[in-house]
């Protein structure tokens, strides 16, 4: 069972990665008869695990002589009829068993097989993504996925992007790359510093007693004891206490800021 099951999903890989349209003007639809090599392969693997061995010829053979399945039926009746096929001619005709188990392969030829299958896998899987795969959209439309690839990197978006980081990058190379991290850590915010310039609205350079008077400002103006109604108290109170949290930020990093003003004031 386990030699139908790989057999069949290495089977529907390699056909669902095979494009749909021409590509740059070639067809490659007809590599679709090629299938039956990965069946053969799948059959041939699994069956030549622990003390079983047997040569991949009988299973190819009988999975190419199951074609004529496609040309009457679906791709899913081929494949169920070649992988079937595959196995029990493999079981009967090819399987063989060993008197010993066979030698243990060495690290490095294990994982140059399991990162030469590993990239085989990703590339079929890649192939039938970008030129048989489809997106949805939010209004229900399908899009080719390759055609949302090339949408994606001429989009405004990406070419912002882009061009922020190549101003990174050339700002790395004037001022060094300990310059760039440390712009990063203060974007974002890690004191929350900005934001509670934003909720005080006033600006980086604010003084101390520019920030006060707005805080007194902003408080009374959204103190929840001032509104009556119900759920506008909860939206005020909500409010009042962001205020005051963002003055005790500013608060704390009082000394911070006076260095700022300083830094911008010599500048």
């Amino acid at each position: 069972m386990s030699m139908v099951l790989v057999s069949y999903i290495w089977s529907c890989i390699f056909w669902m990665a095979i494009p749909e349209d021409e590509v740059g003007g070639i067809n490659f639809r007809p590599l679709i008869y090629l299938t039956p090599i990965p069946c053969a392969l799948g059959v041939w693997a699994v069956g030549n695990v622990g003390r079983e061995r047997g040569a991949i010829w009988w299973p190819l053979g009988i999975a190419f002589a199951t074609t004529p399945v496609l040309w009457f039926w679906d791709d899913g009746t081929w494949f169920t009829a070649m992988t079937f096929c595959s196995s029990f001619g493999f079981d009967t005709l090819a399987k063989q068993w060993r008197k010993t188990y066979p030698k243990k392969r060495s690290l490095r030829s294990r994982i140059l097989v399991l990162s030469f299958c590993t990239l085989l896998y990703c590339g079929l899987f890649t192939s039938y993504l970008y030129f048989n795969g489809k997106i949805t959209d939010s209004d229900g439309e399908e899009i080719k996925f390759q055609d949302a690839v090339h949408h994606f990197f001429t989009s405004p978006w990406w070419l912002d992007l882009k061009q922020s980081l190549v101003d990174t990058w050339t700002f790395a190379q004037h001022h060094g790359w300990a310059e760039v991290w440390k712009q990063i850590i203060d974007l974002s915010d890690p004191h929350g510093e900005i934001n509670a310039h934003k909720v005080l609205g006033v600006s980086q350079t604010a003084t101390q007693s520019e920030i006060t008077a707005k805080w007194r400002a902003l408080s009374r103006e959204f103190h929840p004891d001032k509104v009556k109604d119900e759920l506008e108290r909860k939206k005020a109170q909500e409010r009042f206490m962001e205020i005051q949290q963002a003055y005790e930020v500013l608060s704390k990093m009082r000394s911070k800021r006076t260095a700022k003003n300083k830094k911008s004031i010599d500048l």
